[in-house]
């Protein structure tokens, strides 16, 4: 019995994007847009007559975010958001040999 193959629809090398964004950049959106919402609650304006500020915040900030990351992501690789952040908060290294700079990093035998 032969092996039947078909073609499949979809290539692991895509990424999952939506209106430029990668999935990832959607969760970081979604969470300032909480964040700029809470702090919108607390401001009781409206703008123009009829127009909550909370709104205005909510959603003119989450849509100036989306067009910063878009501008800022452009030509850069995959998942570069997250690797950035992670990059941020990791333990950064330090060198233990500061104070004595004429102490050679190598001592060889003298023969």
């Amino acid at each position: 019995m032969p092996l039947r193959l078909k073609p499949v629809a979809r290539s692991l090398s895509v990424r999952a994007e939506f209106l430029g964004l990668e999935l990832e950049d959607w969760g970081f959106v979604i969470a300032w847009a909480i964040v700029m919402r809470l702090i919108g609650d607390h401001i009781n304006r409206v703008l123009l007559g009829f127009v909550p500020v909370s709104s205005v915040t909510t959603y003119g900030s989450a849509a100036l975010l989306v067009a910063l990351i878009r501008w800022a992501k452009h030509g850069k690789p995959r998942g570069y958001l997250v690797a950035s952040i992670q990059n941020y908060f990791q333990p950064k290294a330090h060198s233990v040999r500061c104070g004595a700079p004429e102490i050679p990093y190598l001592i060889e035998d003298e023969r």
